[in-house]
Parts: structure tokens; sequence; C-alpha cells
């Protein structure tokens, strides 16, 4: 089969970490695949690592603009695909309609309908808007599936396929040195992260309350906060920061392209969202580094843990709890033992990269089985 994934990021962000898992764990017999991106995008060269062949957009595929509509056009003529896989894109959608091919658009965010969508008639154009772009859509959790559902999309043409992540490697010795040297730490300094753009829907200020609640509360253990991402909200965060007196604890890293340097040297991984969370990727990587998760009761945040010992939910905004939870393992350490093995684990059984590649592949069999016919 041959599929063209089109996708409108310009940054490197969850959806393009997806789509690069994607490419690398596809089994190349059954799945050929193309990618056009935005000329300007920084996925490109992560793409091209993949052995992909690559197109770049002059034109954004985000909107409706007819320019975008005819250059999608004749790129699908020219690939030929037996399938055209979006994020949004609608302009790719369109053309990929007037070409007749397969459509499937996956849905990364859950959020409940507002303002306009909450009117049935925006719901329901909506819900017919997507209904003729897409032959199938795919839900990164049972929570987006509610949330198309509320659309109007009807539950045969939604999958639901959990976000799946490739294992983050080892480091070796002096990696790990270099690592703690890079920002400042010690291996017995007791690491807390999150990791996540740096937008209002992450909650980074329910975590940076609850860094300021910790150092009150357990002022001998040394607490030390990474903040990793960047966005448009870190100069307001940082601001924050010193205002709760924190200078000395946290540390804004920006973005790090090697993950492998910050999941292997935290004892917690953070997820504070309060908004878009369906299955957090920066979870599943923490996971498969044998990282114990604490996360906010949103979106497809609870069903990350399940019934398993990798982490514990506490309440959407709750910086008490939060800071509860992570004295509580700070301070047992056959506790913090047991719950990295548990993540370990809980990535294994539900989180892999190739896992999710094939459940991909057999919704991509199921399309071009029933378009054939």
């Amino acid at each position: 089969m041959r599929v063209l994934h089109v996708i409108s990021d310009e940054n490197i962000g969850g959806a393009g970490v997806l789509l690069t898992s994607l490419l690398r764990n596809f089994d190349r017999t059954s799945v050929e695949s193309f990618v056009a991106l935005p000329k300007n995008s920084a996925l490109a060269p992560r793409v091209r690592e993949a052995n992909t062949v690559t197109y770049l957009l002059q034109h954004s595929v985000d909107r409706v603009s007819l320019g975008a509509v005819h250059e999608m056009r004749r790129l699908i003529s020219l690939v030929m695909p037996d399938i055209v896989h979006t994020n949004a894109a609608v302009s790719a959608r369109i053309a990929a309609r007037l070409c007749r091919t397969p459509i499937i658009h996956t849905r990364h965010c859950c959020f409940p309908l507002t303002g306009l969508w909450q009117v049935p008639p925006m719901r329901f154009l909506g819900g017919f808007w997507n209904r003729m772009l897409s032959d199938r859509v795919i839900a990164t959790a049972e929570a987006a599936k509610h949330d198309l559902g509320a659309l109007g999309i009807p539950e045969r043409k939604i999958h639901v396929i959990i976000n799946g992540s490739e294992p983050i490697r080892e480091l070796s010795e002096d990696e790990l040195q270099q690592a703690y040297r890079q920002w400042g730490l010690s291996p017995h300094d007791f690491t807390v992260g999150i990791c996540a753009r740096l937008v209002a829907c992450k909650g980074h200020r329910t975590f940076l309350q609850a860094a300021r609640l910790l150092c009150d509360a357990a002022p001998l253990i040394p607490f030390r906060f990474l903040i990793v991402g960047e966005g448009e909200e870190r100069a307001e965060l940082e601001s924050y920061a010193k205002d709760l007196y924190l200078s000395d604890r946290d540390i804004f890293t920006g973005f790090v392209e090697d993950m492998a340097k910050i999941y292997r040297i935290l004892r917690i991984n953070v997820n504070c969202s309060n908004g878009t969370e369906t299955s957090c990727l920066a979870l599943s990587e923490g996971m498969s580094a044998e990282v114990p998760c604490l996360v906010s009761d949103y979106g497809g945040n609870r069903a990350m843990i399940g019934d398993s010992m990798a982490g514990f939910v506490y309440p959407v905004g709750d910086a008490a709890m939060l800071a509860k939870l992570i004295l509580k393992i700070a301070t047992d350490r056959e506790l913090e033992q047991r719950m990295r093995r548990a993540a370990y684990d809980r990535y294994l059984e539900c989180y892999t990269a190739r896992s999710m590649a094939d459940e991909v592949t057999a919704l991509y069999r199921s399309i071009a089985k029933r378009k054939n016919k």
C-alpha cells in the first residue's frame, strides 16, 4: 500500500514525533510511505532520516485555500497513494476527496465542545465536514473518540489507536554524567520533570506551585524541577517561578533534541494538563525509561496509568495533592522501585511504537480492501 502522510506542523511536536515513530516501525513490505510537510518544517530532517520520500509544500494545508488544494491535487496525482493520512490538514483532505483517494485523519486532542460548537447547527456543520472529508478517523484515546462522537462522527468511522513511542535509549556512564553537568545537577538530586510545550493547557503553573509546596514541606530533600520544552509562555513561566522563589531549584531546559538525557536522570515524570491530552507521548517515553508518572485527571491521562502501579492520578489543578504524591514517592525508595518496574511493564504491554504501527497498518488494509472492492 502506498500512503501519503500530510502534516502541517512546522515545529517538532507530538504529532511529528508520532509520525516519525510510525515511519520507522511500519513493515515496509506492507506500507510504502511518502510525507508532505511545510517547506520550513523542522521535522523534515527526521523524516528523511527515516528513509522516507519527502515533499516540501509551498502552501499551508491547515486552512482552505485554492493554492493549497491545487498543490495537493498535483502531489496526489504524482504519488498515486492508496490512502492519504492527515493530521487536520483540511486542504489536503479536500484534494484527496477530489482525487477520490480514501482519507484517514488522526485526532490528537481532547477537549469538550465550547462556544459556538455547542450550538446544534455548528455541531452538525462540524460533523458534516468531518464525515465528508474522512473515510476513517483515528482517535488517540477513548476521550478523543467521545469528542468526535459529540461532533456527529459515526462510531463506525472512529478507530481508537493509542499513541505508541520508541524506547528511550540507554546512556553510557559518561553520557549520564555529562547530562547531569549540562543542567547543573547531581546524581543525589531528586529530579522531577514536566515535558510539554510551554502553553497554558499544559498546566505548568500547577507544577511550579507544587514545587514551592515541596520546598517548604521538605527543605532537606534536594528537589530539582525540570521544565522541558519551548512555547509562548516561557517568559511568563520563568517570571512566575522567580515570584515563587524557585530560581535555585527549577531549570528551564528549552527544547531538547535527545530526550534520553532527560528521562534517564528523572525520578518522576509529571503531566499537569488541563486541556487536549489524549495518550501523551512524554508519558509513554518516560515509562520506557522506567520513570514513574504523576498525571492530572484529564482526557486520556487516567487510562494511560490504568490499574497499574506505573503512576498516580490527581485532580486537575490540585497542586497540593501533586506535591503530596511527589513527597510520597520521594520518601519511599521501595515504592519508587516498584513503580519504576511497573512503568516499564506498562510500556511494553500498551505503548510500543511497533504495536501502534501494526494497528495502523491493519486499518490501512481494511480501507484499501474496501477501495478495491
